[in-house]
């Protein structure tokens, strides 16, 4: 399996995630800097989904921080740890799970 196709299968695992939580979700194919877009309650989340926690890089965090300042919507990293979905709320560096309700509703994403 190429390095693309373990990628797009993450970003699948992670659309699928914020599907069961009631979001509706956009993949955006060869994205830059987004892989996802997820809406629910008139709220955004823009969510860049990585296999290495690391990989993002300080130009893809920044892209990524300015894209949600201007959208107004929630900055996400999405990576894999010990096989599990890790979220990252990068503008307060706290993560969380999507069973961690309260996490999104401060952020003003779940109604």
């Amino acid at each position: 399996m190429t390095n693309y196709e373990k990628g797009r299968r993450f970003e699948y695992r992670v659309r699928d995630l914020f599907k069961e939580h009631g979001f509706v979700v956009i993949r955006a194919a060869q994205s830059k800097p987004i892989d996802l877009v997820c809406l629910k309650n008139g709220k955004s989340i823009l969510v860049e989904c990585k296999t290495n926690k690391r990989s993002l890089g300080k130009n893809g965090k920044s892209g990524l921080l300015d894209m949600a300042k201007t959208s107004k919507a929630v900055p996400i990293l999405a990576y894999k740890e010990k096989r599990k979905i890790k979220l990252l709320d990068l503008e307060t560096n706290t993560s969380f799970s999507l069973s961690c309700r309260r996490q999104l509703k401060k952020k003003g994403a779940t109604g």
